[in-house]
C-alpha cells in the first residue's frame, strides 16, 4: 500500500475546521436548547479528531520507519541496498525527505539535543545551509562541519530516491562523526607552534652619530624594559643579538596577541626619549607555519627586509604564503652610511659586465625619475664596456612630453629607446634587465621580460608591495632616497668617479628629483643636495629644467577647476574628480592633488581620474596621513606622503566612495586608527 498521500495531510487545518464546528453545534445547542441531537453530534465529531490525530500520527510513524527500514539506493539502475540495521549502528544518523521534513533518527543523534524541538530547529537551519536546491546536483559535495549544542562533528552526507518504484524523489542521509575532541587538540597544537621573529633597531648607527654612546646604552636599557611590558605573560622568549638586533621566540597564540594589539612595542619604542635626537623606531619580521624553527627564521629575516625596505616602524608577519603588515607611519630617516651604495655600484657593475644585452624599464606611465633613472642605468652599461643596451619604453605621455621630443631628437640616442616587441626580440640566456623606479612586475613597461630574463635587477626608493619582484640578482631598495635617480648618482659615482655624465641624462635627473620632492619640499636630506649640486656642476639650468613641467592653458585650467571643486572629509583630507574629456588627465590629477595641500588644514588629497582601463587615483599628504598604506588597501602604493592606485573595473562613483571611507590614519601619536571602518 502506498501511503505518500500521508505527508501532504495537514491536521492544523483539519483539527481547526473540525474544533470549529463543535463549537459552533454547542453554541447553536446553547443558545436554542432544543435538541440533545446537537450536542451529541459535537461531542462525536470532538472524539473523531482524537481519534483522526492519533491514527494520522501512527500512519506517519510506520511510514517514517518502513522508509527507513526499507531503503534502496539506485545509483545508474543499479540497486544497492544499504548494508546492516541503520537503528543499530554506532554513529548518531538521520533522515530527512526531500523537502527538508524529519523522517527518522537514531537515538545517539537524539542524544545530541536537549529535546525535539531544538532538533528540529537545527534540522531546518541545517537543511536551508547544506541541502536546498542542491539535491538535484550529485557532483556537489554535501558533507561538512557541523556544530551541534558546542559539539563538533563531521557529517556525511548520501542522497538517495527514497524508494524502488514511484516518482522521483529523494532522501537525505547524514551520518555524523564528533571530533570534538580532536579539533581541541588541533587548537592545542596550533597554538603552540614555535613562532620565530626578528627585530631591529631603526637607524641605529644615525642615532649614534646624532647622540652619542651613552645616549644609545639608555636606548637599550629603555628597550629590554618596553620588550619585558610587552611579552608580559604571554611564555615569549626575547634575546638581544648583536647591538641593534633582537631574536624573539613565541608560540602561535601569542603571536595572535600582538596581531591583534597591532604591535603595541612599535609606539611604545616611539616614546622613548633619553637625550635622543632621532626617534627611535623598530622593524619587526616575523615566520611562522613553517615546517619547523629553522624555516620560520628563515621566513623571519626575509619579513625584517620587506619591512626595513619599506621604511621600517613596522611589523611584517609572514605565513601560509601570505604577508601582513603592521605600523608603519614613520617618516624615513636618511642613511649616513655611503658603504651600501658603493657594494651595490660594484655588484652592477659586475653584472653589466658580463650580459651579452641589457635591457632597461621603469614603470607604464613614465614620469621624469623613471626616465632619468632609465638614461643613468644606460650610462652605467656605457661605463662598464657593454654598449648593447636599450631602454624599454613604449610610448610617451604628458607629463614627459617636453623632454621626450629633446631625447629621441639627440642622435646619441638614436635606436636606443624601444618597445616591447622589440625587447622581446633581443631575449637571450645571457641577459640582464635591470628595471628602475619600480619593484612591482605588473607595474613596469613589460611584464613578460621579466619572465624571460635569467638575471633581474631592480633599483627602486618606494615602498615595497606584496607583489614585489622576488627573483633578483641585485635588489638595491632605499625608501630614504628622494628618487631612483639620486640612488643611480651614488652609484654611478663609484663606478666611474672621474667619468662625465650628458647633460641632457643629468637634466632628467634633476627634473625627476624636482617633481619627487615638489621642488625639495618632502623626502629631501643632505644626500638629495649633494646629488642636485653635483647635477648643477654638470651645467644643469634650473630655469630650463622647469620648462619641461609647465603646463598649457588647457591644462592650467583644469587644474584650477580641479580644486576649487574639492571637498573636505573630516576637515582634513581633500577629495575632488577630474572632469571628463581632459586629455591630460593623470597629469592634471597629480598637479590637482600637489595644489590641494596648500590649503589650510588639508593634511592629505586624493583626485580621482578616468583611465582607459579603470579609475586612477593620486594622493599626497604632508605625512601625518599615511596615503601609501591608504592606497595599498585598493591596489596602489608609493611613500607616506605621495601614492598612486588603479581600480580597474571600477566605476567613479564606487572609486571615490573607497576613497572617502577606507584611509587608515597612521601618526606617530596614533597608529592604526581607522577612521571610518
Amino acid at each position: 500500500m502506498n501511503n505518500r498521500w500521508i505527508r501532504f495531510i495537514n491536521m492544523a487545518v483539519i483539527n481547526f475546521i473540525l474544533l470549529f464546528a463543535c463549537l459552533a453545534l454547542a453554541a447553536y445547542y446553547g443558545i436554542t436548547s432544543r435538541s440533545a441531537g446537537v450536542a451529541v453530534i459535537a461531542i462525536v465529531l470532538l472524539v473523531l479528531c482524537v481519534i483522526l490525530n492519533v491514527t494520522v500520527f501512527l500512519i506517519r510513524k510506520h511510514y517514517r520507519v518502513r522508509r527507513a527500514k526499507t531503503l534502496s539506493v539506485y545509483a545508474d539502475g543499479t540497486e544497492t541496498p544499504v548494508p546492516g540495521a541503520v537503528s543499530d549502528m554506532q554513529l548518531p544518523v538521520v533522515f530527512l525527505a526531500e523537502d527538508g521534513s524529519f523522517i527518522w533518527a537514531n537515538d545517539l543523534f537524539r542524544e545530541i539535543f536537549p529535546d525535539s524541538i531544538a532538533m528540529n530547529s537545527e534540522l531546518r537551519t541545517l537543511y536551508s545551509m547544506k541541502f536546498l536546491g542542491k539535491l538535484d546536483n550529485s557532483r556537489l559535495d554535501l558533507s561538512g562541519d557541523v556544530e551541534f549544542c558546542g559539539r563538533q562533528f563531521k557529517m556525511l552526507t548520501n542522497v538517495a530516491r527514497a524508494e524502488k518504484k514511484g516518482p522521483e524523489a529523494f532522501m537525505i542521509i547524514m551520518y555524523f562523526v564528533e571530533n570534538t575532541e580532536l579539533l581541541a587538540l588541533k587548537k592545542v597544537y596550533d597554538d603552540e607552534r614555535t613562532v620565530v621573529a626578528e627585530i631591529a633597531v631603526d637607524s641605529y648607527d644615525e642615532i649614534f652619530q646624532a647622540s652619542g654612546e651613552a645616549v644609545v646604552n639608555e636606548i637599550s636599557v629603555e628597550l629590554a624594559k618596553i620588550f619585558d611590558r610587552w611579552i608580559g605573560e604571554s611564555g615569549a622568549v626575547l634575546k638581544k643579538l648583536v647591538r641593534d638586533r633582537y631574536l624573539l621566540i613565541c608560540d602561535d597564540k601569542a603571536l595572535a596577541d600582538f596581531e591583534r594589539n597591532k604591535f603595541t612595542v612599535l609606539d611604545m619604542a616611539k616614546r622613548i626619549s633619553v637625550g635622543n635626537r632621532i626617534q627611535v623606531t623598530l622593524s619587526i619580521g616575523v615566520g611562522a607555519h613553517g615546517k619547523d624553527a629553522a624555516e620560520n627564521y628563515g621566513l623571519a629575516a626575509k619579513a625584517l627586509d620587506l619591512a626595513l625596505s619599506r621604511g621600517g616602524d613596522q611589523a611584517v608577519v609572514r605565513k601560509d604564503g601570505r604577508d601582513a603588515y603592521y605600523g608603519g607611519s614613520n617618516v624615513d630617516v636618511e642613511s649616513i652610511n655611503r658603504v651600501k651604495a658603493r657594494v651595490m655600484a660594484a655588484s652592477l657593475k659586475n653584472e653589466i659586465s658580463k650580459s651579452s644585452v641589457v635591457l632597461i624599464m621603469g614603470h607604464r606611465q613614465a614620469d621624469m625619475d623613471s626616465v632619468g633613472a632609465a638614461l643613468l642605468a644606460y650610462r652605467a652599461c656605457m661605463f662598464a664596456g657593454v654598449e648593447n643596451a636599450y631602454i624599454v619604453l613604449n610610448e610617451s605621455n604628458p607629463s614627459i612630453d617636453a623632454f621626450y621630443r629633446k631625447l629621441t631628437a639627440n642622435k646619441e640616442y638614436s635606436g636606443v629607446i624601444i618597445d616591447t616587441s622589440y625587447a622581446l626580440n633581443l631575449i637571450d640566456d645571457n641577459m640582464l634587465t635591470i628595471v628602475v623606479d619600480t619593484g612591482r612586475p605588473g607595474l613596469t613597461e613589460c611584464p613578460k621580460l621579466l619572465e624571460y630574463s635569467g638575471r633581474v635587477a631592480v633599483i627602486d626608493h618606494h615602498r615595497r608591495a606584496s607583489d614585489y619582484i622576488k627573483t633578483t640578482v641585485l635588489d638595491y631598495t632605499e625608501t630614504y632616497a628622494s628618487s631612483t635617480g639620486e640612488l643611480l648618482v651614488e652609484m654611478l659615482r663609484h663606478m666611474a668617479p672621474d667619468a662625465d655624465i650628458p647633460l641632457i641624462e643629468a637634466e632628467a635627473v634633476y627634473a625627476g628629483i624636482l617633481v619627487d620632492t615638489k621642488n625639495f619640499t618632502f623626502k629631501t636630506g643632505s644626500r638629495t643636495f649633494e646629488v642636485a649640486a653635483f647635477l648643477r656642476s654638470r651645467g644643469v639650468d634650473t630655469v630650463s629644467v622647469r620648462q619641461y613641467f609647465q603646463p598649457d592653458m588647457e591644462l592650467y585650467s583644469a587644474v584650477s577647476r580641479i580644486t576649487s571643486e574639492a571637498y573636505l572629509r573630516d576637515d582634513r583630507v581633500a577629495i575632488a574628480r577630474c572632469p571628463d574629456g581632459l586629455k591630460n588627465q593623470k597629469l592634471a590629477s597629480a598637479m590637482a592633488a600637489d595644489r590641494l595641500l596648500d590649503i589650510a588644514g588639508v593634511d592629505a588629497s586624493f583626485v580621482l581620474s578616468t583611465a582607459a582601463d579603470g579609475i586612477s587615483i593620486s594622493g599626497r599628504s604632508w605625512g601625518e596621513i599615511n596615503v601609501q598604506v591608504i592606497l595599498e588597501k585598493l591596489g596602489g602604493g608609493g611613500h607616506i606622503t605621495s601614492a598612486g592606485a588603479m581600480l580597474a573595473g571600477t566605476g567613479m562613483d564606487t572609486a571615490e566612495q573607497n576613497c572617502a571611507t577606507r584611509w587608515i590614519h597612521i601618526s606617530t601619536t596614533d597608529r592604526d586608527r581607522e577612521w571610518f571602518e
